[in-house]
């Protein structure tokens, strides 16, 4: 009988003031590695997961894990190393990922044989190396928010920041036939998002860019939008408020999501410190998407 494959990991729990810094020190041991909030609170433990597939030296993970935690003048976090079973995530994910209706969208995978319902709008998208496959509830939310966007008139310019896999741009550049900018900090994503608008043949309209934040100053050069999506995280949102709303036309909306329903007030108090109100909130299960201006 063939043993099983087996893959390794380490887990621990920091601060998610310290989260990046330790995911940063720590991704030379790793094949992969990844760090978020637990609890979805912005103020609670993040974790750091760590994966490969050779067993870690755990002396060498523990002393990198010590230095850090000195550096940062905190108690050093407690590390457990496991093993398990390795999955094809991507053909396990794309057999579960059924088609998804939420307003004129139709969200759907290649594998998908049964065509697009009568005016619905088709967007393709694979579950992949990039998140967002429209199947989480802040997704859903935000083309929640875009379909009702699309009853007020017609849109000019449109930026997707924290992109993804492109989904909320795509749903943007086929609602209005606008040009957008697509931005990420994470190139995998990046290149996915492209790969996504040329399947789903509107490359034209579609400028992928690999950026942190706003840094990168195309973003800023395309012109001021006039619907700007943003699906990420609590904290993030509200650090990027004022770069955020510096984008904007005099017109422009935005909408903010990534947020468990008690993160609400949290990050639209940074919008209304720089100008912008609440126009309409979008609730799916226990998720909140905001749409200002």
């Amino acid at each position: 009988m063939t043993e099983p494959v087996l893959s390794y990991n380490f887990q621990f729990e920091v601060n998610g003031a310290y989260a990046a810094a330790f995911a940063d020190a720590l991704f030379e041991y790793c094949d992969a590695l990844s760090h978020f909030e637990r609890d979805g609170d912005p103020d609670g433990p993040w974790r750091i997961e760590g994966f490969a597939g050779r067993p870690f030296d755990k002396g060498e993970v523990e002393t990198a894990v010590s230095i850090m935690a000195s550096a940062m003048g905190i108690d050093t976090p407690a590390v457990s190393f496991g093993t398990y079973e390795p999955k094809d995530w991507v053909s396990e994910n794309l057999r579960s990922f059924k088609p998804i209706s939420v307003g004129r969208f139709y969200v759907h995978g290649s594998h998908w044989g049964e065509g697009v319902p009568v005016a619905k709008t088709g967007l393709q998208v694979d579950a992949g190396l990039a998140f967002g496959s429209g199947e989480h509830q802040t997704t859903k939310g935000c083309l929640a928010a875009i379909d009702w966007m699309a009853k007020k008139g017609p849109r000019l310019n449109a930026l997707d920041m924290g992109c993804g896999s492109g989904i909320l741009g795509m749903a943007c550049a086929k609602t209005w036939r606008c040009p957008v900018v697509m931005a990420d900090i994470d190139p995998a994503s990046v290149r996915v998002a492209r790969e996504n608008a040329k399947i789903n043949k509107i490359a034209d309209l579609v400028t992928a860019i690999h950026s942190n934040g706003f840094q990168d100053t195309r973003i800023r050069g395309a012109g001021h939008y006039d619907i700007v999506c943003a699906n990420i995280l609590a904290r993030p949102l509200r650090a990027m408020a004022r770069d955020l709303t510096s984008t904007l036309s005099d017109d422009g909306v935005v909408i903010l999501s990534g947020l468990l329903s008690h993160q609400e007030q949290f990050v639209l108090s940074a919008y209304r410190e720089v100008g912008l109100s609440l126009i309409k909130r979008f609730k799916v299960e226990n998720w909140t998407t905001l749409l200002v201006g």
